[in-house]
Parts: structure tokens; sequence; C-alpha cells
């Protein structure tokens, strides 16, 4: 799929299984990236003549690569497990097959466990887990590392032992393939996302001429995506006070209106604009401060103030409230887990987002992708 005004490219994309190469069966290809799920893809193959179905297991590994067929314009983006193979016989009579898979990560989800971890830290325990599964290397670099007196992985795979870890110390759990095409686990605070090897910030640009790539924008303000320190006076398991640690005022984020406003809109619109943002400036500087605000925790407390401090430390709060869906011209260097600068939409959505998810989709039509933001 190419944008308007953008020259011709020819979408590239080839599937390996087992060492196969089964591209010329494939209809189309699809790659979700996640930051908190397993990367998944979803490959689709016509099977007129009942001839691939039988080959196509469950089992196997399956490797992606697509982009553009230009040089340097198309790279392996995941190499998964087939975990499903889905074949529908419709009306027609052209069996259709959709083989499922996830990436490394999904191996640490086959099995339940039952495991009591004392005396250690969350950065311990990460490696302990993924020692036996084979990763190139395991990054697991909480700072301060939180220390660990009693958790229990009570009958959870260790995939979803390992995820519960990562929400409740406000980091993220996932596998990504390095420069060698190696994966790697990491377990890594929010905050250090962002340092992750990446392309230079993409700027994705809404109908702005011929170097449009941004398709399609669709914003919101969204409560749910504010995060919250949870704000602890109590006692801990010593009989200690403990409290939750100081946190820096709220940053209210009010953006100006468009400088050329003036030109474009009428007297009276002008006004009534004008009128609008002031009161709305001074309604929304009170709202936010009121969501932001830390919330009192009952229940469960800290076992100490040194881990509250190591909890409250780890939070790197997005307090935008901002959340984002969107479309844009197919392109391999838009991932999960980066940043991307918005162009050419209102003042208030304008600027940086991060990105949450991305679906990378080649079929018939072309080559697109599907992503999802927050800030």
């Amino acid at each position: 799929m190419t944008a308007p005004g953008l020259p011709a490219r020819v979408p590239y994309f080839s599937v390996v299984i087992e060492g196969q190469d089964i591209t010329p069966w494939v209809a189309a290809v699809q790659v979700v990236e996640d930051d908190r799920l397993a990367d998944s893809t979803t490959i689709t193959v016509n099977d007129p003549r009942m001839i691939y179905t039988d080959a196509l297991m469950e089992g196997c590994v399956a490797e992606i690569d697509l982009g553009y067929a230009e040089p340097g314009q198309h790279a392996l983006l995941l190499r998964a497990l087939i975990t499903k193979v889905e074949v529908t016989y419709p009306e027609n009579g052209v069996a259709q097959v959709k083989i499922k898979g996830e990436d490394k990560s999904i191996e640490m989800g086959l099995a339940e466990k039952k495991k009591n971890w004392t005396s250690t830290t969350v950065n311990a325990i990460v490696r302990k887990i993924g020692e036996p599964y084979h990763f190139a290397d395991i990054v697991a670099s909480l700072q301060p590392d939180p220390r660990v007196a009693r958790e229990n992985q009570d009958a959870k795979t260790d995939l979803a032992f390992l995820q519960d870890l990562a929400r409740k110390h406000t980091a993220k759990c996932f596998v990504e393939l390095n420069e060698d095409d190696q994966e790697v686990l990491y377990f890594i605070p929010d905050r250090r996302i962002l340092h992750l090897n990446r392309a230079d910030k993409l700027v994705l640009r809404y109908r702005q001429g011929p170097g449009s790539n941004l398709m399609t924008f669709s914003p919101a303000f969204d409560a749910s995506y504010i995060d919250r320190v949870k704000e602890v006076n109590d006692i801990d398991d010593t009989g200690q006070a403990v409290n939750t640690p100081p946190q820096p005022s709220v940053d209210v984020f009010i953006w100006p209106l468009a400088a050329d406003l003036s030109s474009r809109a009428k007297r009276a619109d002008l006004d009534r604009i004008n009128a609008l943002y002031e009161v709305g400036v001074r309604a929304r500087e009170k709202l936010q401060q009121e969501l932001a605000a830390p919330r009192p925790t009952t229940g469960r407390v800290a076992a100490s103030q040194q881990t509250l401090d190591d909890e409250t430390g780890a939070l790197e709060s997005r307090r935008l409230g901002m959340s984002a869906t969107g479309t844009t011209v197919g392109s391999i260097w838009m991932r999960a887990k980066c940043n991307v600068s918005i162009t050419g939409v209102h003042e208030r959505f304008a600027g940086d987002w991060y990105v949450t998810s991305v679906t990378h989709t080649i079929d018939t039509s072309g080559y697109k992708t599907d992503f999802k933001a927050v800030r």
C-alpha cells in the first residue's frame, strides 16, 4: 500500500518453515508486535488443490522476513513457534490455511509450575527462569533491583509469572531479535524501553504533500492511560512505618493554539475559540491534577520501606492520558516500544507518541502498518 504522491514500491516477504521456503504458497502474512505480549504471526495459505495443509504442522519454527524489495528495506522481523493451524473449507471450494505462531517467549508459557522464590531479587529470578530456554542473552536490569522476601509462583507458567512480575514492578518482559537475529529475553523498566536499539525517531506526516506517510490517525484523551502512584502510609512486616516517597509535581500538558489560526478562522469563530481555549486550559489543568494525583492504597502493603522505594522508583508515568490508533504506509522501521513524532494534526495531538503495538500486513492490497500508541 503506497500513499498518494509517493513512488510505487514493491512489497517483499519471505516465509521459511524449518528451512523450507514456502513463500510461493503464501497469500498474506501478518506480524504483530506488542510491548507486553508475545510477538505473533498469522500466515495465510490458499490450498485449492488440497496439497499443502497436511505438511504444515504445529511445533515447527517459521521465520518471517518482510518489507520492500529494495536492498536494506526488508528484515527478519520474527522467528515464531507455530502453535495453531486453522483450516477453513468455504462454500467456494478453496481450502484456506491460517498458520499462527508466537515468538520464543511462548516456550515459557507451555507448562505450569509451582515454586516459592525467597531471599532473592527480581533480576535474579528473571535470569534463573530464562536460563533453561537458551536465549542468546538475558537482559534483566531493574535499578535498583527490588528485593524479594517471598514470591509464590503458584501453578503459573514461567511466562505468566514473569509478566506478573513486570506489571508489579512497572517493567516490560519480552523477547526480541538482536543484530545477529538471535532471541534475547528482556526484563527492563518502562523508562529504559526507548534506549533499545531503534532507528532514528520516525516522523509520521498526515496530509502534508508528497512526503505524507500517515494514512489514518485516531487519537483520544483516555484517563485509563494515566499512571498513578499508589500512596502508602502504613506499617510494614516488622512494625515500622512505611510511606510512599515524595513525588514530583504533575506536568499538565497544554498545547498552544495554531499560529496561523487567525488566517483560517472567521472573526466570530476566532473569538469563540479563544474564549473556549482560556476556559478549557483552567478546566483541563484542574482535571489532570486530580486524575494524576496519588491514590490511597489499602490492604496488602510493602514488606519494607526499601521495597516501597524500589517499586515507586520503577514508575515511568504516562500522565498525558492520550491513546491513539493509526495506519501508515508499510514500514519495517515502525516497531513496538519506539517513539514516533506525529505532524499535520491538531496541536493537542501533535508531537511524540510511544508505540505500544504494531501490526505489519502484506496481502493483495500491498503493505501497510497499523499501530497503537499512548502518551
